[in-house]
């Protein structure tokens, strides 16, 4: 008996009833349920990749069964539909072309007004690579400021410190001055009572 794989793809020597019967409504039916998948992402403004194609295209299927990403590649008419509408467009496409440049090893200041979208899109068309790179970047920049930012708390702790124990110490020697000066008055007092 001939495996499942056999049989679901069409042969050169199958019978010309197979092929209309059988093989022509299979691609059809791949052909429909990918067009209506990316049409779906493209309206939902969703990626559109061989994943998110066969995940709609089950969600779209009446039958629930959707089209392998397999059976998308191997289908001409629904593989070229998909490779045009494609989030990712590979190196054909000059604009898509990943950003290449060597990145400084600080993230510099970012202005709170900046273009988002020009910055998303900038990160979009860098490599993987690099955006690995300048996510080391950023985590090293966080964890050295954090570590500043202790340092900082820390000193500022010990100077609290060190100005409490001033003003403490200030405050005895200006209670024992005081101290001083009435015990000194008041020896003052009885001499001279003493002295009449």
């Amino acid at each position: 008996m001939s495996s499942p794989s056999k049989l679901a793809s069409p042969s050169s020597s199958a019978p010309a009833w197979l092929a209309e019967k059988v093989y022509a409504p299979k691609r059809q039916r791949t052909i429909t349920l990918v067009t209506q998948s990316v049409d779906a992402l493209r309206e939902s403004r969703q990626r559109v990749s061989l994943a998110a194609i066969a995940a709609t295209s089950k969600r779209l299927d009446p039958e629930g069964r959707g089209v392998s990403e397999s059976a998308i590649l191997d289908n001409d008419e629904a593989r070229t539909y998909y490779e045009q509408h494609r989030s990712w467009q590979g190196g054909r496409n000059k604009r898509a072309r990943p950003i290449t440049t060597v990145y400084p090893t600080t993230t510099g200041s970012i202005k709170p007004d900046r273009d988002e979208q020009r910055v998303r899109q900038r990160y979009l068309r860098m490599s993987k690579e690099a955006l690995v790179e300048r996510l080391m970047v950023v985590e090293h920049t966080s964890v050295l400021k954090r570590e500043r930012w202790l340092a900082q708390q820390d000193e500022a702790f010990t100077w609290r410190l060190r100005a409490e124990a001033a003003e403490a110490r200030l405050a005895r020697e200006a209670e024992a001055a005081m101290q001083e000066r009435q015990t000194h008055t008041s020896h003052e007092k009885n001499a001279s009572a003493h002295a009449r």
